[in-house]
Order: structure tokens, then sequence, then C-alpha cells
């Protein structure tokens, strides 16, 4: 008789995963679609969390699901940030636009 091998651990614990809770799929695309707004961003983190959706998106095999997964996770962590007052990384990325003529070539200002 011959021993099959033995699975890989992430294997089996990703299809535990999907029995216990919704599929990767279904984790990354309700992140996706909270991005929309930090309403639905807030209840997104408080209902299901970032822990799930980085577990979603290091489980998949659907490379197009992941890149959504992870533009998703960005985008919390850039609204966590943003929330906390704490800088962009790459720098300020608000420029305000004090003394920049807005104008049409031609247009008359008005006051």
């Amino acid at each position: 008789m011959v021993a099959e091998p033995t699975p890989e651990p992430e294997r089996v614990k990703a299809s535990l995963r999907r029995l216990a809770g919704p599929s990767e799929a279904t984790v990354i695309g309700r992140a996706s679609e909270a991005t929309g707004s930090i309403d639905a961003a807030s209840r997104f983190v408080e209902s299901v969390g970032l822990d799930r959706l980085e577990t979603a998106i290091a489980v998949t095999d659907d490379p197009d699901l992941e890149t959504r997964g992870r533009d998703a996770l960005g985008a919390f962590r850039r609204f966590r940030r943003a929330a906390a007052g704490e800088p962009h990384p790459d720098g300020d990325h608000f420029h305000r636009g004090h003394g920049t003529d807005l104008r049409r070539d031609g247009e008359r200002f008005s006051q």
C-alpha cells in the first residue's frame, strides 16, 4: 500500500478557513467594495478585519483577486494613517493651489 503525501499545512489551513467562513473571493470582494467610503471601510474592518483580508490575499490562487486584495489593503492602511494624522510615507501628496492661475487662456480675472 502506498501512502499518500502529506498535504501542505498552508493548503490544509486554507481549506479549513473556507469551511469556517467566507471564501477568499468574498472577503476580497467585500474589502474592495468597502474602499469606496470611510463608513464602509470602517464597517469592513470591524466586521471582517484586516487580518482576514491579509489571509485571503495570501491563500488565493487568482492573481487578479490577489491584486484587488492588495489594492484594498493598501487603501485601508492609507485610511488608518490619515485618521491618525500621519503623513503619507512618500511625502505630502496634497499641494495647495495658492498662487496657481487656473483661468483658461484669455479668461479675465473676476473678484
